[in-house]
């Protein structure tokens, strides 16, 4: 199955993005399903990441885009600002480091030379992420009324304290439901989809290889039975 895999389509560096993403994916759901069985600084601190990664959604485009001197010496500061600020509005920093990785893998260009098919098709998908960011958020709060709850109850988010350890207000804030439904989901669909197109490869991959076998086999009866008559 890995033999199927585009390699030339997907470098080293998405499967890991795409790892870093199945792991939030993760992580959004088990917090949304199971609040009691995390730390609850964890549910400010995911909502605080979905509020953080409006700004960070546009470095994979421009770190593709810009020239490199542009990237480190303009780019990559004010993005570390923005980190550094990120810092301040988490409790429990673990969370932070894993997403700090993940900005780093898309800021990649900036440190490397790559050629311009591949970095089309990056600028394309940081494209695709941003508007895809922007969709959602503005599904999700205009929808934050039918979101459902699940293990983030008003009930849970009293008794467990939840709002004596937050550090900011707002909709993200006060309805953390929200904010992670939109992280599942903003996470999993990329997976969700290369799972789906890894599949969808091997499939047709092995159709074809099944043809291919079948077009040898023809040619070889073939080629029996017309020896066979010439005798």
């Amino acid at each position: 199955m890995f033999a199927n895999i585009n390699f030339t389509r997907n470098s080293p560096f998405s499967f890991i993005e795409y790892a870093f993403q199945a792991y939030y994916a993760t992580v959004f759901l088990m917090v949304w399903l199971h609040p009691e069985q995390h730390n609850v600084s964890l549910i400010n601190d995911l909502a605080i990441l979905m509020a953080f990664e409006f700004i960070m959604v546009h470095s994979g485009v421009f770190m593709a885009v810009m020239p490199k001197k542009l990237s480190l010496f303009v780019f990559f500061p004010m993005y570390g600002l923005f980190a550094l600020a990120f810092h301040h509005s988490v409790i429990n920093t673990n969370i932070l480091y894993i997403y700090l990785l993940t900005v780093l893998n898309r800021m990649r260009f900036a440190f490397s030379n790559v050629s311009p098919e591949i970095r089309a098709l990056q600028i394309g998908k940081s494209v695709a992420k941003a508007m895809f960011y922007f969709f959602l958020i503005f599904a999700v709060c205009f929808a934050n009324g039918i979101i459902p709850k699940f293990g983030l109850t008003d009930e849970f988010l009293e008794k467990s304290h939840y709002f004596d350890t937050v550090k900011s207000s707002g909709l993200f804030i006060d309805k953390p439901y929200v904010p992670i439904c939109m992280g599942f989901i903003y996470y999993s669909l990329p997976v969700l989809y290369f799972i789906y197109r890894t599949i969808k490869n091997f499939g047709r991959n092995k159709n074809n290889s099944f043809q291919e076998e079948r077009l040898i086999f023809s040619k070889t009866t073939y080629s029996q039975k017309f020896k066979s008559n010439k005798r």
